[in-house]
């Protein structure tokens, strides 16, 4: 097991443990490849890729080669990230990773997507992808991964953001391991299905009714719609499809006009 080391708040570094004079030399030999060698990587594949999220995907191809070379555990890697990120990246990086979140790392992520196949990574942009691994559904069933490289099309942003509000409200408190995939798949097929609905029925709701209060409060009236839908397909046994997210949408929406 490689030692640790920390990093203070002036960016020192800091050998955790009675370290010998070998092990201190050969963590700063460490350190000194990575200020060679990740500027260099980031440089290149940025010029080749712009921030397309293909740039993440291969730099997580690179990182992964570093873990094994290093022989960097699984609880040391978030030190590992924040090492590259402040010692050796030359790359400003102010998004909030978190103190102690491994899963909000950068690096992480990217490393993360290198597991993938690329077909799948192409399928969304860098913040979904972000918008996905920050939450712990991606953690708790990987399977996620899967029904992705099989979504032929790509997805919007905000039915992506959509998407996964009524993920986290579908699954919250279930155990999705007792779903075959098949059954899994058709429950991200549906969530998919309703917020892309709700993009385009309160689109149409807006123009039509520009001067409603409900209009400010979307994403409240967003989550009522969900779970107006969720509620109407336990109780009737209904399956969710656009009949049922229009006649949901219209009832919540506009009760007195439509059902």
């Amino acid at each position: 097991m490689r030692p640790i080391v920390e990093i203070d708040q002036e960016h020192r570094i800091v050998y955790c443990g009675m370290l010998s004079s070998q092990e201190k030399a050969s963590i700063d030999d460490i350190l000194n490849v990575l200020k060679d060698e990740i500027p260099k990587v980031e440089g290149d594949l940025k010029n080749k890729y712009g921030n397309k999220v293909t740039y993440k995907y291969y730099l997580g191809k690179f990182l992964d080669v570093l873990l094994n070379k290093y022989k960097i555990s699984t609880s040391e890697r978030r030190l590992f990230w924040d090492e590259i990120k402040i010692l050796a990246s030359k790359e400003s990086r102010k998004r909030n990773e978190g103190k102690n979140s491994k899963k909000r790392s950068f690096y992480e992520q990217c490393f993360i997507l290198a597991q993938l196949d690329l077909e799948a990574v192409e399928k969304l942009s860098w913040r979904q992808w972000q918008d996905l691994l920050d939450r712990t559904v991606s953690r708790e069933d990987p399977r996620i991964f899967d029904w992705i490289r099989c979504f032929i099309e790509k997805v919007r942003q905000d039915d992506w953001r959509e998407f996964l509000k009524a993920l986290n409200m579908y699954l919250k408190n279930k155990d999705t391991s007792v779903f075959t995939n098949e059954e899994l798949f058709a429950i991200y097929d549906t969530l998919i299905l309703m917020s892309m609905k709700w993009r385009i029925l309160f689109a149409e709701f807006k123009k039509d009714y520009p001067k409603s209060a409900k209009i400010k409060n979307k994403s409240a009236w967003s989550k009522k719609y969900y779970a107006k839908c969720f509620e109407m397909k336990k109780r009737n046994k209904r399956l969710i499809d656009d009949v049922l997210c229009n006649e949901v949408f219209y009832k919540l929406m506009v009760p007195n006009l439509r059902g």
